[in-house]
């Protein structure tokens, strides 16, 4: 109920706005739109400067990278990126020069993120509604991390699985925050690291 109202009130202000200047013109003894009626059906002027709206918010906010890693390079020799951001995980997977495949990963499909990890390398395994539904494989892997890489990543997607699910919203945090948040969420036992 809230939230139907306080877009109402946003058309509202949008409807204002775009009618002020025809508001001196022969239109004045105009019947104005009621709350209802602006509820029923928003003009399409509206809908669009909503839609950008919301749109100029989401992309705002959808390329703060959180962390960034690329595997050890004598072991891989075109090394792979893993990048998370407040939207999604991002794998480059290199093979050659400038050739590479860029899976894009919404970070509400990420089903489970595993580490394994030795004394200097770690290895990431990401399980996701994607994977499963591919037949082949139910995880992505990326090898040759640093052993500090791969866990924070874990312990970041983790969080992020969490948050999630708990539907918590951290839109207001500022990215350094919320990495810090998200790590602290996702951390295991005392026994992990």
């Amino acid at each position: 109920m809230n939230s139907t109202y306080s877009t109402a009130q946003q058309i509202a202000r949008l409807l204002r706005s775009e009618l002020r200047p025809y508001r001196s013109m022969r239109y004045k003894n105009v019947h104005r739109d009621t709350s209802a009626d602006i509820l029923a059906e928003p003009p399409k002027s509206v809908q669009k400067a909503l839609a950008k709206k919301e749109l100029r918010q989401a992309i705002g906010g959808a390329h703060e990278v959180l962390m960034r890693a690329t595997t050890v390079f004598p072991f891989v020799l075109f090394p792979d990126t893993i990048t998370i951001d407040r939207t999604k995980l991002t794998i480059t997977h290199r093979w050659f020069f400038r050739v590479a495949e860029v899976i894009p990963i919404r970070i509400e499909d990420v089903l489970n993120v595993t580490a394994n990890v030795g004394p200097f390398f770690g290895c990431i395994k990401i399980v996701t509604r994607f994977f499963e539904s591919t037949g082949k494989d139910n995880h992505y892997e990326i090898k040759y991390l640093t052993r500090a890489d791969a866990l924070r990543i874990k312990h970041i997607m983790q969080g992020y699985i969490i948050a999630t699910q708990k539907q918590i919203d951290s839109s207001a945090l500022s990215t350094k925050e919320l990495a810090t948040l998200l790590v602290k969420l996702g951390e295991g036992g005392p026994d992990e690291g």
